[in-house]
C-alpha cells in the first residue's frame, strides 16, 4: 500500500553563504530525486488570522540518505524536512509544507 502512494521528490541540500553585501543567503541545489510517500499528520489554523495554516506532513522513502534542513520538491508542493528517524525498513520523515 505504500508503494502505490509513491510520489517523485527532487532532493535538494541547503547551501548557505553570504551575498554581496554581506547578507545571509540560503540555496538549494537538487541532487537526485526520491520516492517519497507523503501523508498528513496535523494540520493547525493560525488563531490571529484563519487564512494561514500550518500543516505538518510525515513521510516514508527506502532512501536513507535524507538529512535535516533538505527540500522535497514536487510538481504540486515543496516540503522542509524537520525530523529524520531512519530506524525501520523505511525513513520516517516528519515534514513541514512551504
Amino acid at each position: 500500500m505504500i508503494r502505490n502512494r509513491m510520489k517523485q521528490f527532487v532532493k535538494q541540500n541547503r547551501i548557505v553563504g553570504v551575498d554581496n553585501y554581506g547578507q545571509p543567503l540560503t540555496t538549494y541545489i537538487g541532487i537526485m530525486t526520491v520516492d517519497v510517500s507523503v501523508s498528513l499528520l496535523s494540520k493547525v489554523l493560525n488563531e490571529l488570522d484563519p487564512r494561514y495554516i500550518k500543516a505538518t506532513h510525515i513521510g516514508l522513502t527506502l532512501d536513507k540518505s535524507l538529512v535535516q534542513d533538505m527540500k522535497l520538491n514536487g510538481t504540486d508542493e515543496t516540503y522542509i524536512i524537520k525530523i529524520v528517524n531512519n530506524d525501520g525498513r523505511y525513513a520516517q520523515l516528519t515534514l513541514e509544507l512551504i
